[in-house]
């Protein structure tokens, strides 16, 4: 007997597994069978399978580089060489190579991670004695944890970006600018910054998600079928271009007062 279940509309993350720990374990949850371990979603397996993609791709395109480049190896020399114009374009020459790794890294997993369900890959899993069908892979993005995990990165980097450049008490003292009394606004404008970039992120993709789902409850899939090329592909492009440039924002202007040196 064949199930096809339909993608999930406004419910969370789905538990694919559980790695059984003791219940003294660092993070470890009670599970539904009273054991104890640590739950693992499909947002979780589709960022590892997105992870060991990536590494294997870029693996690949890398090994065996000649002096005669390949078409393999000019695709990939194109991808460096916008990823480095992108960064410099914003960092200088100077500072570059200190955040073109972690720049490049960020927008092609972002890109990576915001457009995999317009592939329609199916999961194929056993319920109830039949054969059930549905999509193998969520939105990373769509899913709270992982863009409030990208943003505390970034948010690292930047405040270490601004403390390795002025000092800790620069950074206290450039809080107080331009006067004292714009100290509490300016620590409430550090906390935005992560919030900003986490739920404008997360609202996009997972709204994205949630009218789709919609759509198909309500109208032939032929209606919502072309959609997809907006919520899944155009906008996902967008969204990773807007969070990558906000983070080099952000960095930027932890780095404001070295500016004038380059």
């Amino acid at each position: 007997m064949f199930k096809f279940v339909a993608p999930p509309l406004v419910e969370g993350p789905h538990v694919m597994f559980a790695i059984h720990t003791s219940e003294h374990f660092p993070f470890a949850m009670k599970l539904a069978d009273g054991s104890f371990g640590l739950p693992v979603t499909n947002t979780v397996t589709t960022t590892w399978f997105i992870i060991v993609f990536l590494a294997v791709l870029f693996w690949w395109g890398l090994k065996d580089l000649k002096l005669k480049p390949t078409k393999k190896q000019v695709f990939f020399e194109i991808l460096f060489s916008f990823y480095d114009s992108l960064v410099e374009s914003t960092f200088g020459k100077k500072r570059k190579k200190k955040y073109v790794l972690y720049i490049s890294t960020l927008i092609t997993f972002l890109l990576i991670a915001n457009t995999i369900t317009f592939f329609p890959i199916p999961g194929i899993s056993f319920e109830n004695g039949g054969i059930s069908i549905a999509p193998l892979f969520r939105g990373p993005t769509a899913d709270m944890n992982t863009t409030v995990g990208l943003a505390l990165i970034t948010t690292m980097t930047f405040l270490f970006a601004s403390i390795s450049t002025r000092g800790f008490l620069g950074y206290l003292k450039g809080l107080a600018e331009p006067n004292i009394l714009m100290f509490p606004l300016n620590v409430i404008g550090e906390f935005a910054k992560p919030i900003n970039i986490s739920m404008r992120l997360f609202g996009n993709m997972f709204a994205g998600m949630v009218i789709l789902g919609l759509l198909y409850m309500v109208a032939p899939a032929i209606i919502p079928a072309p959609l997809h090329l907006y919520f899944d592909l155009f906008s996902g492009v967008v969204q990773s271009y807007v969070f990558t440039m906000l983070t080099m924002v952000y960095i930027s202007s932890a780095l404001k007062e070295e500016e004038a040196e380059i």
